[in-house]
């Protein structure tokens, strides 16, 4: 199987899962797959089990991801286990919302079909980070406010965005989530820093300054920005939402105060 092929359907799949668009999901598990639940005791095997359960399932709840990491190896040639890892936010009908970790591991396989045409399957479905489950909940967690007090939640604004990153993994960052990025390995490669953490890119600044010329600004060598998260520019740094302070050359500094005025009025306009 192809990896990278494996990596994204996952990703499809788990994304429109979490739109409550299930169906792609249904479409791909196996016969004999197995599936574990995200809360202890949930167990389902089988497809017909688990088309069962998700029959008779309601409930008025929606979902939001946020930067999402994929990472995958293929055992076999007819075999791919793909790890995916996320923050995702339950939110209530009645305004509240609960963000948990979310840690995601399905193994594929090939089957074929009556016309003997090679198709992708969920074998194994692993849902961790266990949280309590409550009694009348059946796969979604309809009352995960009541025994469970998560952190804010996480924002589903602004465009996913693909990186690869330098262990081999997929990234799909969301834009308003990158505050600012760093150089390293001397110039090859670069640091995101988000508000759910820090992720290596196999891609340099210069790259990625060339490819988000509307979401990354330069102000050093060193270091791009992102100027929603400004909070301060002063003689001569910048002060990022964060608490980190960044240098600017004292001969950049005009040019970027003013970039950076500018690019805060292109955006008044847009509104």
């Amino acid at each position: 199987m192809k990896s990278k092929e494996m990596v994204d359907l996952t990703n499809d799949i788990v994304q429109r899962y979490y739109k409550n668009d299930i169906q792609p999901f249904l479409d791909h598990v196996d016969e004999k797959v197995l599936w574990y639940g995200p809360a202890k005791g949930q167990f389902l095997s089988g497809k017909q089990a688990i088309l069962d359960t998700w029959a008779g399932e309601k409930h008025s709840l929606s979902f939001s991801l946020g930067n999402v990491r994929l990472d995958h190896i293929s055992s076999h040639n007819s075999y791919c286990e793909v790890m995916m890892s996320f923050p995702v936010t339950t939110h209530y009908p009645d305004g509240g919302s609960i963000t948990m970790d979310q840690i995601i591991h399905i193994t594929w396989c090939e089957r074929k079909t009556d016309d003997k045409k090679k198709v992708p399957r969920m074998l194994v479905v692993h849902i961790s980070d266990l949280y309590q489950k409550h009694k009348d909940d059946n796969i979604y967690p309809v009352h995960l406010n009541e025994v469970y007090n998560g952190r804010l939640p996480v924002t589903d604004l602004g465009k996913r965005l693909y990186f690869r990153g330098m262990d081999s993994s997929d990234l799909y960052l969301l834009s308003n989530t990158i505050i600012w990025v760093e150089s390293t390995t001397y110039g090859r490669h670069a640091i995101l820093h988000t508000t759910d953490g820090d992720f290596q890119a196999s891609s340099s600044t210069a790259v990625l300054e060339k490819d988000y010329p509307d979401l990354l600004m330069r102000c050093h060598e060193c270091y791009l920005v992102n100027p929603r998260f400004i909070v301060s520019i002063k003689r001569f740094n910048v002060t990022l939402s964060d608490g980190k302070v960044l240098p600017i050359p004292e001969k950049k500094y005009t040019a970027f105060k003013k970039a950076v005025y500018e690019s805060y009025t292109s955006d008044s306009g847009k509104k």
